[in-house]
């Protein structure tokens, strides 16, 4: 059995202005630095991960490099683990895309920006490298850090299911998945994980 411990990157600039990323080498801020050694901290405490890969996106590179120095793990990147690409609205506060479709909203699957892709999409390439992931380490704990967009699309990947609303996922802060023969489990909170307490 495979254990995918599943972690969003630390707080980002845009995060903190309440927008969309201008290009792939926005950093975290200082609060999302200190968020990413925490949440390391916290993770060697329940995990031994053998691994771990990252989105080539900086702000989750740089988180991956934070938890990865105290596991002694450098972060492989995996290109499908990039977020979602929200073309014309790069930049932009995230109001104006997603407008009325509120974030309990279903529909959010099928959003497309001009320019970008769909959540939905996110989830196909995001889905078929975590399943390669998944089989190449059968019986080992594995570190996935990405982003927001990935984090919900792969909810609905393992799950199978796009009629639930996304789940978002805090900065710095994730899910457990656990992977046989084909199969996912969960996913399984961090806040509700075995022996694991909640984190502010």
């Amino acid at each position: 059995m495979s254990r995918l411990i599943m972690i969003r990157h630390g707080e980002s600039l845009a995060n903190l202005e309440g927008r969309f990323t201008w290009t792939v080498d926005e950093p975290l801020t200082p609060m999302g630095v200190e968020q990413a050694r925490a949440t390391g901290e916290h993770l060697s405490i329940h995990f031994t991960p053998k691994v771990l890969y990252a989105s080539p996106f900086r702000r989750a590179f740089d988180t991956a490099r934070e938890i990865g120095g105290i596991f002694g793990l450098e972060p492989q990147v995996v290109e499908a683990f990039r977020e979602q690409d929200f073309g014309v609205f790069k930049g932009q506060p995230y109001a104006n895309f997603y407008g009325s479709h509120a974030a309990g909203s279903a529909e959010r699957w099928e959003l497309l920006p001009e320019g970008g892709e769909r959540l939905r999409e996110v989830a196909e390439r995001a889905g078929a490298a975590l399943d390669r992931i998944a089989e190449e380490h059968a019986g080992d704990e594995v570190l996935v850090v990405s982003h927001g967009g990935v984090m919900s699309a792969l909810r609905g990947w393992v799950r199978a299911d796009y009629t639930r609303a996304p789940t978002p996922t805090r900065n710095a802060w994730g899910y457990v998945l656990q992977w046989r023969s084909g199969d996912y489990r969960g996913p399984i909170e961090l806040d509700d994980y075995p022996g694991s307490e909640p984190r502010e």
